[in-house]
């Protein structure tokens, strides 16, 4: 699987390599994901999991850091191995990329809403 990093490499540009990881990093936390309304659907479980004393505070935390980096781990791989099978060409990716990341938005949105519904409903219960 070459993907050009050894040509960039050798052409001197091995930093534009680490500048492009630390900002797609920095950026990727930032741009919420459809994968994180499985991660926080997973944490609410876990919480109410929790709350039965079903699990321990020690398994809670331990199950929310492992499912936090799991579920976004599996996010960015699925859109590598998208992008590296059905990917044509730049223009291509950036179109596969640009919606991915709108769905993402869209779904973390309605996700948010979502919680900040229930919040308010069990506000007016009390």
């Amino acid at each position: 699987m070459e993907l050009g990093f050894s040509k960039i490499i050798a052409e001197g540009n091995g930093n534009t390599l680490i500048y492009i990881a630390l900002l797609s990093g920095a950026l990727a936390n930032t741009i919420p994901t459809p994968f994180d309304a499985i991660y926080f659907k997973r944490v609410n479980k876990l919480e109410r999991d929790f709350d039965s004393r079903k699990i321990s505070a020690e398994n809670l935390e331990l199950h929310i850091a492992i499912e936090y980096y799991i579920w976004t781990s599996l996010w960015y791989l699925s859109l590598f191995f998208l992008i590296y099978a059905y990917g044509q060409n730049y223009k291509t990716n950036t179109k596969i990329l640009v919606s991915l990341i709108a769905v993402g938005f869209v779904i973390a949105t309605i996700n948010k809403n979502i919680e900040k519904d229930k919040k308010f409903q069990l506000e007016q219960d009390k």
